[in-house]
Parts: structure tokens; C-alpha cells; sequence
């Protein structure tokens, strides 16, 4: 099946932080994007606060997203130390930045 690939601005900040002056950890990042995208149930399913998103470990880091309906949805990356604490808030903000999205979530 083919996914259509989106990213949260967060991503999209955090990735450019991390990566701008560290060329190897865009690499290792890039190819595992790469294969969430071809195998997007690759991640670990979370719980709790991050319930329906996946979990991706590129050590120390981790890639959060989403997947929903035939997107991909990155939602955040940070060192797995931070991604939880800042993960959720991003998650939420999901609604705002892709209500289509958000409505495909199933209902708690």
C-alpha cells in the first residue's frame, strides 16, 4: 500500500535542529524514516498519553507518529529522555494543524 507522508511543523523543527550540524545522525534518521514509510507498523505500538501512535528508536532518539487511514504523520523526534514529556503536547495539537486527520482517530 502506498502512504501519503506528512509532518508535523514540530517534527519538521526538531529534526532540523538535530540534524544541522550532525550529518550521521540525519543519515541514521533519513533510513529510518525510510522504512517507516515502507513499513509504517515497524514502530512499537505506545500507550497511555501517546495511545495510537508508534515508537521508532534510532538510539539515543526516538520518531513518533501516527499512522491514519493511508498517511504517515510524523509527529515528533527527540532524545527518548524528552520525546515522552513533549510528544503528547504535540499529539494534541494535532486537532489545530490536521483536522481531517485527527477526526480519523478512533474515539476514547
Amino acid at each position: 500500500m502506498q502512504y501519503q507522508v506528512q509532518w508535523t511543523q514540530e517534527f519538521q523543527n526538531q529534526y532540523h535542529k538535530l540534524t544541522r550540524k550532525n550529518k550521521s545522525l540525519q543519515e541514521r534518521l533519513d533510513k529510518k524514516i525510510a522504512q517507516i514509510i515502507k513499513t509504517p507498523e515497524l514502530g512499537d505500538p505506545k500507550r497511555h498519553d501517546l495511545k495510537y501512535t508508534r515508537g521508532a528508536h534510532v538510539d539515543p532518539f526516538v520518531i513518533v507518529y501516527l499512522i491514519l487511514g493511508r498517511t504517515i504523520l510524523f509527529l515528533y523526534v527527540a532524545h527518548h529522555k524528552r520525546v515522552y514529556e513533549e510528544a503528547p503536547r504535540v499529539l494534541d495539537n494535532v486537532k489545530h494543524e490536521f483536522p481531517a486527520l485527527w477526526a480519523l482517530l478512533p474515539k476514547k
